[in-house]
């Protein structure tokens, strides 16, 4: 039987470096052809440095989108390509990689290693699924909510693992002739936890990148507290879509779900005091900065201390406490670190050379000023559309430099735009590489290409426009 950590190695054995094959030499070529092309015949219309970013561009999405490159070594490549080709000195390039959004993740990252150490995860998940006590619907819609909730604090892909390990063994016990309530429950903790992340800075990176690439690129700040009135909406909306959705399309005769027996534990020591640092770290991140209103309610605005700032208080007291060793190191996602560096690396490379102005007016012109309705709409399928063959935390780091710059160019909020591509590049539910809680769905063998295809297709479309209306008609409100 599958377990959590068979799930979780299933999606991370399929990112491996592979040898150098056809399929690298091929993009290779490719990248260098397209890069001396570029390069060669934008000598009168663009300077030294933006066409030396320009190549950056060109080398990034290539590798980025194919992974002929493990992505994290494209990542590194990026602040490379900036020296050599005269963009900006080595050790500018690199200043991205410790931006305070890498120390906030790295932060989201031990505490979930915390967590699952502990198996604080499983114990809560079991409480809560155990203590519903109506039919399938019910259910489904419980575990959703708890994918949700979790993929807020720690990990998508580890809660996806737990929760699907734990479906599973539900379903087992279960007549289900057309195996149509499994598919529902495995394809709804995946999708529920994807639209989850949304909700908070570090339940998802594109997220943490669009915050971070504000406030670098024209210094505006939005506070843990402030992300949650972006992507909390929009996290409950699709999945109470999904809900509805995966029951329309898996039609299902289940009608009782057996009890859900499971030995009732205490907390241990370990349990008890790695949930006085999690509810620590929430209660910090959501009082750092608060909204304007509620800091006049009560006469306070907050403890002033940056989301990252208590990210590395959270880091030092978990090893202080000895909830966490040097071994446990290892698992802070130190590749998904380099990518987002490289993400921001980029962004900082299309800005100092004003290439990404050069974009943005090519796309303003493109579309004629565009209505706000029609730049949201582009912004947010082009952002999920290259999410739903490439990674996720690359697709942002391409497009949200663009996007902040037509924002500022077109007159429309560079903010809203940011935040479109953060919660948009999160959005594919259609294919295994789109993100890590698919893949992880479609490595239990419960589901096909098709019916995930089918499902994720329909959702993405939901997602999209869902994304569009909050954008034009509520957020201007919160900026």
């Amino acid at each position: 039987m599958l377990n959590k950590k068979d799930l979780r190695s299933s999606h991370s054995n399929s990112s491996e470096a592979k040898p150098l094959d056809r399929k690298r030499l091929v993009v290779l070529v490719a990248v260098v052809l397209l890069s001396v092309f570029a390069y060669t015949q934008t000598r009168d219309t663009l300077t030294v440095d933006q066409r030396g970013a320009l190549v950056v561009l060109i080398v990034a999405s290539g590798f980025w989108t194919t992974e002929a490159l493990p992505l994290s070594a494209t990542s590194i490549l990026i602040p490379l390509l900036q020296t050599f080709l005269g963009v900006q000195g080595f050790s500018q390039a690199l200043v991205p990689f410790f931006d305070p959004v890498v120390m906030l993740l790295l932060g989201g990252f031990m505490l979930a290693v915390a967590v699952e150490k502990y198996d604080l995860d499983e114990y809560f998940a079991y409480l809560i699924v155990s203590n519903v006590k109506a039919g399938p619907r019910s259910l489904v819609l419980a575990v959703m909510l708890t994918a949700g909730f979790m993929s807020m604090w720690i990990s998508n892909t580890a809660a996806t693992a737990l929760l699907i390990t734990m479906a599973i063994r539900i379903c087992e016990n279960i007549q289900d002739e057309k195996g149509n309530f499994t598919k529902i429950m495995i394809l709804s903790i995946a999708y529920s936890s994807t639209a989850g992340g949304l909700s908070t800075l570090v339940g998802t990176t594109t997220c943490a990148m669009a915050a971070a690439s504000l406030q670098e690129l024209i210094g505006y700040e939005i506070s843990f507290f402030g992300w949650i009135f972006y992507g909390f909406p929009i996290a409950i909306i699709q999945i109470l879509i999904i809900w509805v959705v995966l029951f329309a399309l898996f039609p299902t005769t289940v009608k009782e779900i057996p009890p859900i027996e499971r030995e009732r534990t205490q907390l241990t020591a370990k349990q008890r005091q790695t949930l006085v640092v999690f509810g620590f770290a929430v209660i910090a991140w959501l009082t750092g900065k608060l909204p304007d209103p509620l800091a006049n309610l009560i006469g306070w605005p907050g403890h002033g201390y940056g989301s990252s700032v208590v990210a590395a208080v959270i880091i030092v007291l978990l090893f202080f406490v000895d909830l966490l060793d040097e071994n446990d190191i290892k698992n802070g996602k130190w590749g998904t670190l380099l990518l987002i560096g490289g993400g921001l690396s980029l962004g900082s490379a299309l800005e100092v050379s004003g290439l990404v102005n050069v974009i943005s007016n090519l796309l303003v012109s493109f579309t004629g000023g565009g209505s706000p309705l029609l730049i949201v709409s582009m912004v947010t399928f082009a952002g999920l559309g290259i999410s739903i063959i490439a990674s996720n935390t690359a697709s942002a780091g391409i497009f949200l430099p663009i996007a902040i710059s037509l924002g500022q160019q077109t007159g429309f909020s560079p903010v809203i735009l940011a935040v479109v591509v953060g919660i948009g590049t999160s959005l594919d539910f259609m294919l295994p590489v789109g993100t890590p809680p698919n893949a992880i769905a479609y490595s239990t063998g419960k589901v096909s290409m098709p019916e995930m295809i089918k499902a994720g297709i329909l959702l993405d479309i939901t997602g999209a426009l869902l994304t569009i209306t909050m954008a034009v008609l509520l957020w201007p409100y919160l900026v």
